[in-house]
């Protein structure tokens, strides 16, 4: 039977996708904000530490007057813009003196609706770019039933926060309101610069045909700009211009590749895969089916160009989302016209059902405990009810989980360290050392645990003696913090500290974790 065979008959999957999309139609507003409220509320699990450090960390100092800010900050490396946005709802926590349960859940309410924004628009971006409206409709479900959206979008990564300014940017930019898209886009920039490629390959077009914009483009530029250093100007204290220091660090310095380098095709063979899950065998099915474009050029280029920096994640590609579920969609259509209705159904259900699952795993269980320890070091201080400040040392990958935004405890209250992962940075660079041979604190201290602890610590275990800290880098605390994996296979370890710490909480973390130094559970050790 023909394709066309197929198409007409009664129980065709395409007639039947169709109609359901009529009847479905756009989803309702009401329907996008229930839903993102509720994965907002319902991630209890760490994914990456830029989301608690480079957002609700800087936030949480400015306003609670107490918080560490990473080396990032330190140097100026970064905008305030992103960590403003949590600034207003944990001024509002500290004005009514809220306690510790709105303090966690002001920062979901600011990530679902920063989501709420983009669902919203992703519809009219998708059926304004390609004049289809069953398309648009379909793009905006599977947006709503992605698990890498559901896993990601609600998180504080300015990735996140990218994601939505895009698709707000170019829907205005496709409706001709050149002045907003122009001031989106800047904003999105100076939060994410490498968010620029996408302007740089879009804009030239615009630029070619209305050579005018070209002014228009460099006014809001100059407006947004100065905008941003207010806001930094405020927030450090000085004048600071995180624009050209990313740009030095990064690019100049070439120093990005200290945390980490991946291969030419990781966006291919690894990105993408992972962002789409269930939805890549559609994904490249409706790349194949569908003629080259300009949406095509678009993400070809973008990946090509990200693939050329040597440190790769899989959210730096999180902007192209919008496209990327297009072809998903696509690859849906394609598939619908050589299918009966009945198969159509079995497909889509099979995808739902997988999506429901990723998501529900990897926002409940996968690395659960990184994201419940704060609380739990919190309540600890709490219940102990000491006169002096209790410690805590965390002898962990650095920033392995949240920090003050989630113990939200003063020094007066709790000590709390941990092992740094500060790149090689002029003030702290041996002469002669290389990018290569460079290590940092976590470096020394897994490379040969044991010497490490006798080398920085004091002889004598106990946190009330107090030595000269030129002698010793760190104090012995009261709780120590450390993945099992370390603890159950190194025995000079488990000995040593054995003697005078036992293990106080076991916090299941994740079945298993790209890091090994991560794998297992997530021990506190208290001070026998």
């Amino acid at each position: 039977m023909s394709e066309r065979d197929l198409i007409h008959r009664e129980d065709s999957g395409l007639l039947w996708l169709e109609r359901k999309l009529e009847v479905l139609g756009r989803p309702s507003v009401w329907l996008i904000i229930a839903w993102r409220l509720v994965n907002a509320f319902t991630i209890n699990t760490f994914f990456q530490a830029d989301e608690y450090w480079q957002a609700l960390e800087p936030a949480h100092a400015m306003v609670f007057g107490y918080g560490y800010l990473t080396w990032e900050w330190k140097l100026g490396l970064r905008s305030f813009l992103h960590p403003l946005l949590y600034v207003v709802p944990y001024k509002f926590v500290d004005y009514f003196n809220l306690d510790y349960t709105y303090l966690l859940a002001a920062p979901k309410v600011v990530n679902a609706l920063v989501a709420i924004i983009g669902d919203y628009y992703l519809y009219d971006l998708i059926r304004l770019k390609f004049r289809n409206e069953k398309l648009a409709v379909l793009v905006c479900y599977l947006s709503l039933f992605s698990a890498w959206n559901w896993f990601c979008w609600c998180r504080s990564f300015a990735n996140s926060l990218e994601l939505t300014t895009t698709i707000v940017s170019l829907y205005y930019l496709y409706a001709n309101n050149i002045l907003i898209a122009l001031i989106t886009a800047a904003l999105t920039c100076l939060i994410r610069p490498t968010s620029a490629i996408i302007w740089l390959i879009v804009l030239p077009r615009i630029f070619w045909k209305n050579p005018k914009h070209i002014i228009t483009a460099l006014v809001v530029g100059t407006l947004v700009c100065s905008l941003d250093f207010l806001v930094n100007y405020w927030f450090y204290r000085k004048a600071k211009f995180p624009l050209l220091s990313f740009f030095r660090f990064n690019v100049a310095d070439s120093l990005s590749s200290f945390y980490g380098v991946s291969r030419l095709d990781f966006y291919f063979l690894q990105a993408i895969p992972v962002i789409t899950l269930n939805y890549l065998p559609f994904f490249l099915y409706g790349i194949a089916k569908t003629s080259w474009s300009d949406t095509k050029f678009l993400l070809l280029c973008y990946i090509l160009i990200f693939s050329l920096i040597p440190h790769k994640e899989f959210r730096f590609i999180y902007p192209l989302m919008p496209f990327i579920l297009t072809y998903v969609a696509y690859g849906l259509f394609n598939i619908a016209i050589k299918v009966r209705e009945r198969t159509m159904k079995i497909l889509i259900l099979i995808s739902v059902i997988i999506s429901a699952h990723l998501a529900y795993y990897f926002t409940q269980y996968h690395e659960m405990g990184e994201l419940k320890l704060p609380t739990v070091i919190r309540n600890k201080v709490l219940e102990a009810h000491c006169d002096e400040p209790l410690s805590v040392g965390f002898l962990t990958p650095c920033h392995s989980t949240p920090f003050q935004s989630h113990i939200h405890l003063p020094s007066r209250v709790v000590n709390v360290w941990f092992l740094t992962c500060e790149p090689p940075l002029p003030h702290n660079i041996k002469p002669g050392i290389t990018l290569e041979s460079y290590m940092d604190e976590s470096d020394y201290f897994y490379e040969n645990p044991l010497a490490f602890i006798k080398a920085n610590f004091p002889s004598i275990v106990h946190p009330n003696i107090s030595p000269p800290r030129s002698q010793w880098p760190h104090q012995w605390p009261h709780y120590i913090v450390m993945y099992s994996s370390l603890w159950e296979s190194n025995d000079d370890v488990r000995n040593f500290l054995g003697q005078y710490y036992g293990i106080n909480e076991a916090l299941w973390n994740a079945a298993g974790h790209w890091d090994p130094r991560r794998e297992g559970h997530l021990l506190l050790l208290k001070l026998l």
